[in-house]
């Protein structure tokens, strides 16, 4: 079809050129007529009239001729267009085929894709009684680790110790118990909230800070779980979470037993708490969160209030409420937020039956700032007392000076902050930095305790960190980690000490 269609549109071109060619002689014979016709008057002759009206005859044939040619000369560059205008749609047409096609084999090529996942979940799905959806995640982590001098737990250390016989100095090893489990649940919808549930278990044991050395030990740990009702601006949420004031945590692979920063300015402890939160819109780009909830303050921190020959009772639930204003992108928008905290515990003990009620309270602050295109600035602030439940106040809520019958709540400030960079889509970079600090004054009058845990001296806990993350695929960590550790006591200089830690984990 093209090969005719292009002949013919090359005869068409060369009958224009050859009547084109034509034009001017038939132009001159028609400029030539006047003189003919004078010639043929002075002549006078018949026979020279006879040619002038021959003459005259023939121009006027080739006038109409002319006006034919033009005619047909019109016509034919109109089909000449049009068929120039045909051989390229058809060509067009062939080209959009063949897409066409390639387009349809790739559907079909998906299509097998999809329906081949769709029969593996079908065989691989979970089921469960209430017939609504469940999903399994978690993260298998191992963690090798190298220790310069001495820390109360190298698998995850917290604080640095002196550098005596008592503590092993250098630690090299790897472990796994770090590895988290979880299940996602989707329920149904209950007065027009979405129901949910998750619940995360690892084997990271904790217990083995009251021990040092720890044992090489690991127990199935239940560390978060909750049970939503989501809205569309509310929230209901139940179970055991990160405290409502403290929302933020730095990025970390190497220290997920128990958040980065932890007991180093990073308020984080699990407790069992309820909680409500109302999101309003202001425009488009920015709205506020209020929030508010109720815990269970006793977290059976590290170092034990026995100790102290005290014992407490609950009188009533921690309260803690929080508001924040975020504004710009979605993916990375700037937040400032301020919380609270109070809570009235009773003491008892140490040689009288009087019941002592205690006030703890905290306030904090947060924030998040992009910085750039590939930066953000994030981190937290708090001021408190007797907040060792809340992982702050050098792991002690009170302290019993000397001479003195009752206890009383330890003041404590700390915070983070960390800096990330995103140098690639799969590539990141984190900076970070924090310190948890108790007043020194308060824990160097402490009576003495019949304890050698270093926790119970223990003033002030710093920690810096870089670390470096990379994510070749979504379910791929590799990681390395460089932490500094610098821990006051009542006496004697900072005690320091650093690791390295090298993380490969599959995300599932």
């Amino acid at each position: 079809m093209e090969i005719t269609l292009q002949r013919t549109a090359n005869f068409l071109i060369v009958a224009v050129t050859a009547l084109s060619a034509l034009q001017p002689r038939i132009l001159n014979a028609q400029q030539n007529e006047p003189t003919l016709q004078a010639g043929a008057a002075d002549a006078g002759s018949p026979s020279a009239a006879q040619q002038t009206a021959e003459i005259l005859r023939m121009v006027a044939e080739m006038r109409e001729e002319l006006k034919d040619s033009r005619h047909e000369v019109d016509d034919l560059k109109k089909e000449v267009n049009k068929l120039r205008e045909e051989l390229e749609a058809s060509t067009q047409a062939a080209s959009g085929a063949g897409s066409l096609k390639s387009a349809v084999d790739e559907l079909r090529d998906d299509q097998q894709v999809v329906e081949s996942q769709v029969k593996t979940l079908d065989q691989a799905k979970v089921g469960t009684e209430s017939r609504y959806p469940l999903r399994v995640t978690g993260m298998i982590l191992l963690n090798s680790y190298v220790v310069d001098g001495a820390v109360d737990n190298p698998t995850l250390p917290l604080i640095a110790l002196p550098r005596t016989s008592q503590w092993v100095h250098h630690s090299l090893g790897a472990t796994v118990s770090q590895t988290q489990l979880g299940l996602d649940a989707t329920g149904p919808t209950l007065w027009s909230a979405r129901t949910s549930a998750d619940i995360a278990v690892d084997f990271f044991n904790s217990t083995s800070y009251t021990t040092i050395p720890p044992p090489n030990t690991m127990n199935l740990r239940l560390r978060t779980l909750d049970a939503n009702l989501d809205w569309k601006n509310e929230q209901v949420s139940a179970g055991l979470q990160t405290p409502l004031i403290t929302p933020l945590s730095p990025t970390s692979f190497a220290t997920i037993g128990e958040p980065a920063l932890s007991w180093a300015g990073n308020l984080w402890t699990w407790l069992p708490q309820a909680t409500f939160k109302y999101r309003k819109s202001f425009t488009d780009t920015s709205h506020g969160v209020f929030a508010f909830g109720l815990l269970d303050p006793e977290a059976g921190n590290v170092t034990g209030e026995q100790a102290y020959g005290v014992l407490r009772r609950n009188l009533q639930p921690g309260y803690e409420g929080r508001i924040a204003y975020e504004w710009g992108s979605e993916d990375r928008p700037y937040e400032i937020g301020g919380s609270g905290y109070y809570t009235r515990q009773l003491y008892y003990g140490n040689g009288t039956t009087e019941n002592q009620p205690l006030d703890f309270w905290a306030g904090t602050a947060d924030w998040r700032v992009p910085l750039a295109k590939f930066a953000d600035l994030s981190g937290e602030f708090y001021r408190g007392r007797g907040i060792g439940d809340l992982g702050g106040g050098a792991f002690k809520n009170v302290v019993i000076e000397y001479g003195s019958p009752y206890a009383n709540g330890l003041n404590a400030t700390g915070g983070w902050t960390q800096l990330k960079f995103r140098i690639t889509p799969i590539l990141e970079a984190n900076a970070y930095f924090g310190e948890d600090s108790a007043r020194a004054s308060q824990v160097r009058d402490q009576a003495p305790v019949t304890t050698s845990n270093p926790y119970y001296s223990l003033v002030r806990n710093q920690s810096a960190a870089m670390n470096l993350i990379f994510r070749p695929k979504t379910y791929l960590v590799f990681a390395g980690e460089y932490r500094y550790l610098q821990s006051w006591y009542v006496y004697g200089s900072a005690k320091n000490a650093q690791t390295l830690n090298l993380t490969m984990g599959y995300l599932f």
